[in-house]
């Protein structure tokens, strides 16, 4: 059970770390500043994570259990919690694929055609990446009672 946790604490711990990588990309894009090639490879991630919630989206119609629909899954019920406001189904899907549109400019060294866009997009990930804190958070032990304790020993 530990090793699991901390399989999971991990991977929470990597994509808190992309998700921050991506938001500090999208403000340098919302401040006009060009985007290197690594904060352009970082926004393909962003689109690539924004098909994927798609995908999960539309894994609700033909519920088949493999990892790739695990992860769409996990992706779309992420996105759900980071949209700020979302009214129906229909709306939902156009929100996500206006991010993911806006991700691939600039992913492409594109600028979408408003900046209100961009902090759209910015925004988006800014709560995701809260939301991995939190999950890292609760994987990582506080309030949980059976959390395996580092002890340094010394040689």
């Amino acid at each position: 059970m530990q090793e699991h946790r901390f399989s999971l604490l991990a991977d929470s711990l990597k994509n808190g770390f992309i998700l921050d990588n991506i938001v500090l990309a999208l403000a340098r894009a919302e401040n006009g500043e060009p985007l290197s090639e690594s904060d352009r490879r970082l926004l393909g991630e962003a689109a690539s994570f924004l098909q994927s919630a798609e995908q999960g989206y539309r894994w609700l119609d033909r519920p088949e259990l493999t990892s790739d629909t695990k992860s769409c899954a996990t992706f779309f019920a992420r996105a759900v919690s980071a949209m700020p406001t979302v009214h129906a189904p229909e709306a939902f899907l156009e929100n996500i694929s206006e991010l993911k549109t806006t991700a691939t400019q600039l992913s492409r060294g594109e600028h979408p055609t408003t900046r209100d866009r961009i902090i759209e997009l910015k925004t988006f990930f800014y709560n995701t990446s809260q939301l991995e804190l939190d999950r890292a958070d609760q994987l990582g032990g506080r309030g949980v009672p059976d959390v395996v304790t580092w002890t340094v020993f010394d040689e």
